[in-house]
């Protein structure tokens, strides 16, 4: 609690074990969950016994709804060893996917053909990457590079145009 909260109940009430001004001995209170008279109810209780009193019920309450998700929760695994199975089995599935992450990466990096990517092996991502630079050394020169253009086939340089077919051309642009 905050003092804030603290402050309020000292002013408001006597704490337990105060003494009595009408009797002068030291008097016991009731705590706030009891009835302090046989017929004042909570009404009977100052605002500051009233608000915890308030504030405790809504935390019972809060406690018993999350014991009762919890106790659903068990009831609906069947066995604790699939359990265990199933995290297993997703975490073996993280693995692998983060090794094939890494191979991909390590494909990009270093130019590999797809053929050469699933190839690369290690324990941890240094002994991958070094299989990676390995694998690049003896992969083709031109892994990395798209094919060339067969020159038969068009595709290569225009031919030049002629003085006549330059001028036809700057006219079109400026005319534009």
């Amino acid at each position: 609690m905050t003092d804030a909260q603290d402050a309020p109940a000292a002013l408001d009430g006597p704490p337990s074990g105060s003494i009595n001004p009408t009797i002068g001995t030291t008097a016991k209170t009731q705590p706030p969950g009891q009835d302090p008279t046989v017929g004042g109810g909570e009404a009977a209780l100052p605002e500051w016994a009233r608000g915890e009193l308030s504030r405790a019920r809504d935390e019972a309450a809060r406690r018993r709804i999350e014991l009762r998700e919890l106790k659903d929760q068990l009831a609906s695994m069947a066995d604790p060893d699939e359990a265990q199975a199933a995290i297993q089995l997703a975490h073996d599935r993280l693995a692998d996917t983060e090794q094939q992450l890494t191979r991909e990466r390590l494909g990009r990096k270093y130019h590999l053909p797809d053929t050469l990517v699933a190839r690369i092996q290690g324990e941890d991502d240094d002994a991958m990457e070094n299989d990676a630079k390995a694998l690049a050394e003896l992969a083709p020169t031109t892994a990395g590079r798209p094919p060339r253009p067969d020159r038969l086939q068009g595709g290569g340089d225009p031919a030049p145009l002629s003085p006549a077919e330059r001028f036809a051309q700057l006219i079109q642009t400026r005319l534009r």
